[in-house]
């Protein structure tokens, strides 16, 4: 199954102390996900979790390269210069009627591109946007 979590929600995975681990923590338990992976998404998790401080921040960033070792992240072709094609395109339909902001555009049209079944959030701007831009099932931790 193609699941699409953004980068809060992969935060929350790999950071104990997040405000959203508990809950995409059991969320993953059930399904023992394997998430779309994408050069854009890992830099944006990569300079977030290097942004960590406090007695779970290296817990994170080993839990991440741990991750990625063990392909839990599998990585789709994506070609950037038609990846924020899409993410412009996607923008000129929604960017009046939305909150989303820029990355939550590019995140939306990454889960579209690789057709992700379920696509996952901490962050209810881009949970709206992903469900009016037609993404089958939005799971919002909140």
């Amino acid at each position: 199954m193609r699941i699409y979590a953004d980068t809060s929600a992969l935060i929350a995975w790999f950071h104990p102390a997040d405000e959203f681990a508990q809950a995409v923590t059991d969320w993953c338990r059930e399904r023992s996900p394997e998430f779309s992976w994408n050069p854009l998404l890992r830099m944006e998790l990569r300079h977030n979790l290097r942004r960590l401080s406090g007695k779970y921040a290296a817990a994170a960033w080993h839990a991440y390269r741990a991750s990625e070792t063990s392909r839990k992240l599998r990585l789709e072709i994506l070609h950037l210069s038609g990846h924020l094609e899409r993410s412009d395109e996607l923008s000129a339909r929604h960017a009046q009627s939305s909150q989303a902001g820029t990355w939550d555009f590019v995140h939306v049209a990454a889960a579209q591109h690789v057709r992700a079944e379920i696509f996952i959030t901490c962050d209810a701007a881009q949970a709206e946007l992903a469900r009016v831009a037609g993404l089958a099932r939005v799971h919002l931790f909140a």
